[in-house]
């Protein structure tokens, strides 16, 4: 059957479930917001999809987007060529990448118009303008839930591209010298991914692996910063659990980053022999993938920084039990030891 606007599908889904517009609104939103949406002179927002998903327990997210979003061929390749751009940090491209796209009527709303805000957000962070970065991250997320706060991150679940900029708006936070702020929504995201996203028991957020990776990176963001702050007992927690799903997922996206972290916060504890083990491990981790290059850097930056590993450390490394038993997918590059390198989506 075809609808006219998704509010005619709406309150036919409404009336076959027995639920009056007060019912349906209960704890979500106001029954004047059912009633302009059924009635065609709003179109939902998606936190108000996303809950009423929940309430329905069906993914209405995905019927809108089939039936009542704009999908064209220009939306998805301007979409891929964006995410492209953004992932080589190329930022002449991504602005006239924006340029080219965010006058387009398929650019103008929802999930398309929140991608372009991205781009700009993550264009202005690679350029150090991380306020402007900041209110771009703003504007985007709103597009998605017009009613959010950096006090509510943890009452709603978000598209995948809402995820990537709220883990953006964290580390413009903490560029800008806001730490407490930025940490606070990094931990926020954290919550979301492990309630709604990785652990949901509706089938509509079952986790993706895009999803799985923005976990892994705000695990290696957070560690990051909280090693930064001396918070070495919450940074030891982040890291092995980061550690711990990278085997589990048999993904080495952040798991040579996280043994780094992880052997930075030995070393500053003065755990000099354990810290030597964790080097070793992560060397065969750089070995195992063939990434020569990066670790001849990684070498010399332990020479320079870490002196007093190359005091305990012996001229014979060999595998250790890291591989053993595990079929790691050898395809995916090691993600590297900093902010700036995780903020791609």
């Amino acid at each position: 059957m075809s609808y006219e606007h998704f509010g005619v599908f709406l309150r036919e889904l409404r009336e076959s479930r027995n639920l009056t517009r007060e019912q349906l609104a209960k704890d979500i939103c106001t029954p004047k917001q059912i009633y302009r949406i059924e009635k065609g002179d709003f179109e939902p927002s998606l936190y108000l999809l996303n809950q009423l998903s929940i309430k329905f327990n069906m993914d209405l997210n995905e019927y809108f987007k089939m039936y009542f979003s704009v999908n064209t061929v220009i939306g998805f390749e301007g979409i891929q060529a964006l995410n492209d751009a953004i992932a080589k940090k190329d930022t002449v491209l991504i602005k006239s990448l924006v340029e080219k796209y965010e006058k387009h009527k398929d650019f103008s709303k929802g999930e398309n118009l929140q991608h372009i805000c991205y781009a700009k957000a993550i264009c202005a962070a690679y350029e150090n303008s991380f306020t402007s970065s900041l209110n771009h991250c703003l504007k985007g997320i709103m597009i998605e839930n017009p009613s959010f706060s950096l006090d509510t991150i943890i009452k709603s679940t978000y598209s995948n591209v809402g995820l990537s900029i709220i883990s953006c708006m964290g580390l413009d936070y903490i560029s800008l010298n806001r730490a407490d702020i930025g940490v606070k929504v990094l931990f926020d995201l954290l919550y979301v991914l492990e309630n709604y996203v990785l652990s949901s028991p509706y089938p509509m957020y079952q986790a993706s692996q895009f999803s799985k990776k923005v976990y892994q990176n705000t695990l290696n963001n957070l560690s990051y910063q909280l090693l930064n702050e001396e918070r070495y007992e919450k940074a030891e927690q982040l890291i092995e659990k980061g550690i711990n799903f990278s085997i589990q997922e048999n993904s080495l996206r952040f798991l040579p980053g996280l043994f780094f972290m992880k052997f930075k916060l030995l070393y500053k504890q003065g755990n000099y022999e354990k810290a030597k083990e964790i080097y070793e491990q992560m060397r065969c981790l750089y070995t195992i993938t063939k990434q020569t290059k990066v670790l001849e850097e990684m070498d010399k930056s332990v020479d320079e920084d870490y002196p007093r590993i190359f005091q305990t450390i012996g001229t014979n490394i060999s595998s250790t039990d890291i591989t053993e038993g595990l079929e790691l997918d050898l395809k995916e590059e090691p993600g590297k030891d900093s902010n700036e390198s995780n903020r791609k989506g």
